[in-house]
């Protein structure tokens, strides 16, 4: 076969697996408006997200025994024109139960795509090109991660999140044909010809039960039966998986490949990789946009040098692999990550957005660093069991990304709900402290709790805090038991001479004839008027100054309710660096 016709097979390969990664993220920066669109809580449209990376980390590992068994290329054609069809279908979902079934289907489709790059590019350039094929792939993957919420932005922006789903269609055909055209079939003939129906069933289990425990958890509560069954579901049937995973001929997981230290390690870095990477992508994106209120767009801008410096960070660190281990590399790689979402957590209402953009960057170099684990992975492996080793780090960074969203978006939730709470309290003793009249106590603190409620259904809160100052201030220019301006204060000197005015008045208005009283009638309505008027401006101060007091408690509130989020990301991450020691070893001549 000729170097171009291979080129163009390998860019094929290329383009279905960064179509399969891409989806991974993509969806995190449409949540708001798919939330808007099908009036769904945070919570439940998160299953869009989790339910394709959870398909992509239980069938991945099978897809990879299928292409073994029955042809690469084959398999990997299927997968193209699965993916490429259910992207259709969501597009035209017209419910949210609908799209998480659809993306369900299209999360199989991208579990074939995804671990059979690998054995193809190495069948296609040799197996002295695996670190190079590595690289290019690991490059791809990781951008397409990031990347994902960049792209999603600016198809929001210019048409609906419904066209994040449709862009794969054309990128599906053209990497259908030219697979087709530059790429010859392989096989492992060294595997048994059985599948793993009992492995796919426990694995199942496992991730789907702690992943529903740790996402409804909350909402069911954590000691309620169908809570506590879930998580007795997934330990169950982990266990059932490594008892049969030793038995069976053809395990899914073949067990005896974590007997090389290297390929445990990087599978496991490789696992915080896709959990590191939610950060960036799902929880800083809603703090982008739900407390900062900006544009999906805008947004996009922000997170676009995460998937830049994964871009630089890679091909850096593979250049420096001829040199130096990769135990040290992926070291560095989660030290530099840990540190970057741990800056995350200084980010505040107020920070610049030039800092924000400097922590995505040391977190895009971080993980660009990190990927090297997916390199060390397969380099000790048999030739053979490339394949079977490929699904399985792929599927870890998948069950990383599933576990990722499960758990951050539980405690981002737990952590919104008592920062509604301390709002809410602020709120009640701001209000009660202001010179306002009971009417528009009465009304700001039924508006508020409205608002501010502790609730798993935090659609739209732009729109519903909007609707309560509007609601507010309609009651505040009500005239009845208006209070005095606060003493001391300058309405209230107006008020206070306004007042002597309209006293003086009377009295004059007292000794005049009475044919003279209708000449002064009009003054004195005036006079009345204009101290009205002073009560309703002297209002309007007060309840603009409650508003910024409550504003700054939201903005202070919410931002410490996401900076926990980010240093919890940054402590896993920091934990589990111990593991990059055993990432590479040295071998013996």
């Amino acid at each position: 076969m000729s170097k171009i016709r291979k080129s163009f097979g390998f860019i094929g390969l290329v383009l279905a697996m960064f179509m399969g990664a891409l989806d991974a993220t993509i969806v995190n920066i449409a949540l708001p408006d798919i939330m808007k669109d099908l009036d769904s809580s945070l919570t439940d449209t998160s299953w869009v997200s989790t339910i394709y990376v959870l398909a992509m980390a239980v069938f991945i590992i099978t897809a990879s025994k299928l292409a073994d068994l029955y042809g690469r290329r084959l398999v990997m054609l299927i997968g193209v024109a699965l993916f490429g069809v259910f992207s259709f279908v969501c597009m035209t979902a017209s419910s949210l139960s609908l799209l998480i079934v659809y993306r369900f289907f299209q999360g199989i489709g991208g579990a074939i795509l995804t671990p059979i790059v690998l054995p193809m590019g190495i069948a296609l350039f040799g197996k002295s090109s695996t670190s190079k094929v590595t690289a290019v792939m690991g490059a791809f993957s990781a951008l397409a991660a990031a990347s994902g919420p960049v792209i999603a932005g600016l198809i929001i922006h210019w048409t609906t999140y419904h066209w994040i789903f449709g862009i794969n269609v054309p990128i599906a055909i053209l990497a259908f044909l030219l697979i087709l055209w530059g790429n010859e079939e392989s096989y492992d003939f060294s595997i048994a010809k059985e599948i793993d129906w009992f492995g796919m069933l426990f694995l199942t289990c496992t991730l789907g039960g702690l992943t529903f425990g740790l996402l409804e958890g909350r909402e069911y509560g954590w000691t309620s039966t169908i809570i506590l069954s879930s998580f007795a579901i997934s330990f169950i049937g982990l266990i059932l998986l490594i008892v049969v995973e030793g038995k069976v001929k053809s395990p899914i997981i073949e067990l005896s490949l974590f007997k090389e230290k290297t390929f445990t390690a990087s599978s496991i870095i490789y696992m915080i990789f896709g959990f590191a990477i939610i950060v960036p992508s799902l929880i800083l994106n809603y703090f982008l946009q739900n407390v900062r209120n900006y544009s999906a767009l805008h947004s996009a801008y922000l997170i676009v040098p995460a998937s830049l410096a994964i871009v630089v960070g890679m091909p850096l660190a593979t250049k420096m692999y001829q040199k130096i281990s990769a135990k040290l590399l992926v070291c560095i790689g989660m030290f530099i990550t840990a540190g970057g979402l741990f800056m995350l957590s200084l980010v505040h209402y107020g920070t610049s957005k030039s800092i924000i953009i400097c922590c995505n960057v040391i977190i895009g170099l971080g993980l660009g660093f990190m990927a090297m684990a997916l390199t060390a992975s397969v380099k000790y492996l048999p030739v053979t069991k490339a394949g079977i080793g490929s699904g399985i780090v792929n599927a870890s960074r998948y069950i990383g990304q599933a576990i990722g969203m499960a758990l951050l978006v539980t405690i981002l939730n737990a952590n919104i709900n008592t920062a509604q709470d301390n709002i809410r309290h602020d709120a009640y003793a701001q209000i009660d402290k202001q010179q306002l009249s009971d009417s528009v106590k009465k009304v700001a603190k039924s508006e508020i709790k409205q608002t501010f409620k502790s609730s798993k259904n935090t659609t739209d809160a732009s729109s519903k805090q909007h609707k309560m100052i509007k609601k507010i201030k309609a009651v505040a220019k009500e005239t009845d038991n208006l209070p005095l301006p606060k003493k001391d204060s300058d309405y209230r000197k107006l008020y206070d001479a306004n007042s002597q005015l309209v006293a003086g008045t009377e009295k004059v208005v007292a000794n005049l004839p009475q044919q003279l009283n209708s000449a002064f009638l009009p003054l004195a309505q005036g006079q009345t008027q204009l101290g009205l008027a002073i009560q309703l401006l002297a209002q309007k101060e007060e309840l603009t100054d409650t508003f910024n007091q409550i504003k700054d408690s939201k903005n202070k509130n919410l931002s410490q309710a996401f900076d926990q989020v980010f240093v919890i990301g940054s402590l896993i991450v920091l934990l589990t660096t111990p593991l990059a020691y055993f990432a590479d070893k040295k071998v013996k001549e």
